[in-house]
């Protein structure tokens, strides 16, 4: 099973919250976004450097998302990611949101939001499917 990449931490402010106080579902898929845009900048990446030196995009295919229990207010979220399949042009990763216990950060954390995002890379000329290189996304054993 592949190993999920480092987590991503995101402190819940208002402007992510809708009237009832909870996080506003669409925010989610920012959130996810920032995460994956983040494990790129680890890797000495970024959208507009695949764009710029390699001729690749990454859009969004298809996403499924679950939503498990309600995030709030000051909450510290950590979102991590799993590739869950790699094929020759598509890349399918699950990402979840879960909120971190400040009381005893080792405690088990609660899964608040989950979704399986499919990625799909494609050349920028001809925007058509294009091989993913080897290099981006590899799969941990």
């Amino acid at each position: 099973m592949p190993t999920p990449s480092p987590s991503f931490l995101f402190r819940v402010c208002y402007s992510d919250t809708d009237a009832a106080g909870f996080v506003y579902h669409a925010r989610y898929l920012e959130i996810f976004e920032r995460s994956r845009a983040q494990w790129l900048y680890q890797r000495d990446l970024s959208p507009s450097k695949l764009v710029n030196e390699f001729g690749i995009l990454l859009p969004i295919r298809e996403i499924t998302m679950k939503f498990h229990k309600p995030g709030r207010l000051d909450d510290l979220l950590s979102i991590d990611q799993v590739i869950e399949h790699r094929g020759r042009t598509q890349i399918a990763v699950r990402q979840n949101a879960r909120r971190v216990n400040p009381e005893n950060p080792n405690a088990e954390m609660e899964l608040l939001a989950s979704a399986l995002i499919h990625i799909v890379c494609v050349d920028t000329n001809t925007i058509k499917p294009k091989g993913l290189p080897d290099w981006l996304f590899p799969i941990s054993t």
